[in-house]
């Protein structure tokens, strides 16, 4: 009878514990690939002049082109290293079109994609910009090898 009685409240306790390590268990492994997704881009400039050579129209006579170093920044719901790249590219036309900014993203110490501020919301008002907040305490530097491009 009592055997009968305990049965369930063990199982009970046993679910529990599994339940608890498990939960344990997926943070530790969240974290372990937090650590090898979170390498610091010690090629980023040479990865963003690549990158940037197929985003915009015409890769020539860019200007006024700088770059912030990595840091690990908020990307949605994951942290990432991201760098802010502000620059002056000529459209299709061959006019330059202003100083744009765009948040270049990190993956595992390689550029995994751009961060355009045109993806923020239509309403200015509904919230802030992503790319401009997280870019408006940059410390920017002379980018050379951006206004020094060509086409391939």
């Amino acid at each position: 009878m009592i055997w009968g009685q305990c049965r369930p409240i063990s199982i009970l306790a046993a679910v529990t514990l599994a339940v608890a390590l498990a939960g344990c268990g997926s943070g530790r492994l969240r974290e372990e690939r937090e650590t090898r997704i979170n390498v610091y881009p010690d090629s980023y400039r040479t990865d963003l002049v690549a990158a940037l050579h197929t985003y915009v129209s015409d890769p020539t006579h860019i200007r006024d082109a700088y770059v912030s170093d990595p840091a690990i920044r908020p990307i949605g719901t994951q942290n990432r290293y991201a760098a802010c790249v502000r620059f002056n590219a000529r459209n299709s036309d061959g006019r330059y079109i202003g100083s744009k900014d765009a948040l270049a993203v990190f993956v595992a110490g390689r550029f995994d994609q751009f961060v355009d501020p045109s993806t923020g919301p239509a309403d200015p008002s509904s919230q802030a910009n992503p790319v401009k907040e997280l870019c408006s305490q940059a410390e920017y530097k002379r980018f050379p090898e951006l206004e020094a491009m060509t086409r391939r």
